[in-house]
C-alpha cells in the first residue's frame, strides 16, 4: 500500500476546515458560536497535522507501505506489523518515557523516526527539519486558544505575528495576511498539504 494513499483523506479534512474558516472570515459581525467554531477549527487543524505525522512514522515502521523509492521498512524491528505495535515499541525505546512523543514538534517526530529506524528517515528528517518551522505560529496560537495563559501569550508574541503591545485576538491573527500575501490560516493549510505530500512521496 502506498503511503500517498493517506493524502486524500488528510486533504479533505483540511479543505473542510478551510471552508469553515473562510465562511467565518467573510462574516462582518461574528456570533460567539462562530468565534468558537473558528477557534475549534484552528485547534483541529493542528491536531490533523499531528495525527498525520504520527500515522506516517508509525506506519513506516510496519513494512506494510511503499513510497516512490519502494517498500518502507524498519531493518532493526522487522517484526512490527501494525501501527499499535510500532507505538508500543517506540515508547519502550525511550529511557524514561511512558507516553508517545509530542508529534507536533518536528524534533520529537524526527527522533521517533530515528529510534524506529525507518528507511524513509532521511526524507522525514529533511522535511520536518525545516527551520524556521512555518506552522509553529499555528501551534502557539492553538495553545493560546486552549490555555489563555501568560506563557502561551508570550509564545504567540514570540512568533512575531502580533505586536508586543497588542492584545491577542485569535481570529484577527488567523485572518490577517501573512508574508506570502494570503491569509495566515491559508498559509498554514497550504504548508501542511505541501509538507504531507513531500513526506509520502
Amino acid at each position: 500500500m502506498l503511503l500517498a494513499r493517506r493524502l486524500p483523506r488528510f486533504y479533505r479534512r483540511l479543505n473542510h476546515l478551510s471552508v469553515v474558516l473562510a465562511a467565518i472570515d467573510a462574516t462582518v459581525h461574528r456570533t460567539p458560536q462562530q468565534i468558537f467554531a473558528a477557534e475549534h477549527s484552528l485547534i483541529q487543524l493542528q491536531i490533523e497535522w499531528e495525527h498525520f505525522v504520527r500515522d506516517l512514522v508509525l506506519d513506516s515502521a510496519t513494512g506494510q507501505f511503499d513510497n516512490s523509492s519502494g517498500q518502507v521498512t524498519s531493518p532493526t524491528f522487522p517484526d512490527l506489523r501494525s501501527r499499535e505495535a510500532a507505538a508500543h515499541k517506540l515508547v519502550a525505546l525511550y529511557p524514561r518515557r511512558r507516553f508517545e512523543p509530542d508529534w507536533y514538534l518536528p524534533a520529537e517526530a524526527i527522533g521517533a523516526a530515528m529510534r524506529l529506524d525507518v528507511s524513509n528517515f532521511p526524507q522525514i528528517a529533511l522535511e520536518l527539519g525545516v527551520t524556521p518551522w512555518p506552522i509553529d505560529e499555528l501551534r502557539h496560537l492553538r495553545n493560546f486558544i486552549s490555555h489563555k495563559s501568560k506563557r502561551s501569550a508570550l509564545n504567540v508574541r514570540g512568533t512575531g505575528i502580533i505586536g508586543a503591545s497588542r492584545g491577542i485576538d485569535v481570529l484577527s491573527v488567523a485572518f490577517q495576511f501573512g508574508p506570502s500575501g494570503v491569509k495566515r490560516y491559508v498559509e498554514w493549510i497550504n504548508f501542511s498539504k505541501g509538507a504531507a505530500k513531500r513526506l509520502v512521496a
